[in-house]
């Protein structure tokens, strides 16, 4: 995957070749690779709080149907034979 900043820094760097020296393109190494893993850090914390958010979610909704609802009301009584037998 090209990183266009990375790409942009390296147009400059390479306009500039006729003064550069192996301690600038040194340098520009140890910039990108700051940068890349700053990014890659902030990658990985972004997943981990997403996954938080997903288990979070998924944990709450599966709480509303740990137990079964009726959708009967209170009036509406189940005939069984036990209780035909009672009235």
């Amino acid at each position: 995957m090209e990183d266009p900043i990375e790409s942009r820094l390296r147009e400059l760097m390479r306009a500039e070749a006729d003064t550069s020296t192996p301690v600038d393109a040194h340098r520009l190494d140890r910039v990108l690779h700051k940068a890349h893993m700053r990014a890659g850090f902030f990658d990985l914390i972004n997943l981990f709080a997403h996954w938080g958010w997903v288990l979070s979610e998924g944990g709450a909704r599966a709480m509303k149907h740990s137990r079964p609802v009726s959708r009967r009301t209170v009036n509406d009584r189940l005939v069984t034979p036990e209780s035909q037998e009672k009235s």
